[in-house]
């Protein structure tokens, strides 16, 4: 089965993008999938945040909310704040750096907004998943913003 983009219109026909409609679910059905496959995680994996424990994954994300909110209210140094915290408390997650990005571009520093997003497109890749469409996405946001 060819993969959808996450931006692509949802195969289901709802007309929303498939990131807000059916890839929640097939995401969910993936893990439950994952979870009852014993085959090993992918050399180097980092977890993406996979591998946390649902209480853990509630607080990821309930953190990596916050930042996008915080900014779009222009409190930036907060959401800066709460950046370091997801990089601190979820070292092995993606969040923390792509969202430190979010914050830099905020602040109008591209060239440190196109570093963390290049970074986070390497922790994707390094966890296993060389064709992962957020990645490239990154890298592509990157070059925008700091071409090389």
């Amino acid at each position: 089965m060819a993969k959808i983009g996450r931006n692509a219109p949802c195969p289901c026909g709802s007309g929303k993008k498939y990131k807000l409609c059916c890839l929640p679910v097939d995401q969910a059905k993936q893990t439950t999938q994952r979870s009852a496959d014993p085959a090993p995680e992918p050399a180097g994996a980092k977890g993406l945040w996979l591998g946390a424990e649902e209480d853990d994954f509630e607080e990821l994300e309930e953190l990596s909310n916050r930042v996008p909110e915080l900014i779009g209210r222009g409190q930036v140094d907060e959401a800066e704040e709460v950046c370091q915290e997801l990089l601190r408390r979820f070292p092995d997650a993606i969040d923390g750096v792509e969202r430190m990005g979010h914050v830099y571009e905020a602040r109008g520093d591209h060239k440190k907004a196109a570093e963390h997003y290049r970074e986070a497109a390497a922790f994707i890749r390094s966890g296993g998943y060389p064709e992962d469409e957020h990645a490239a996405w990154l890298d592509d946001l990157a070059n925008r913003l700091d071409p090389q």
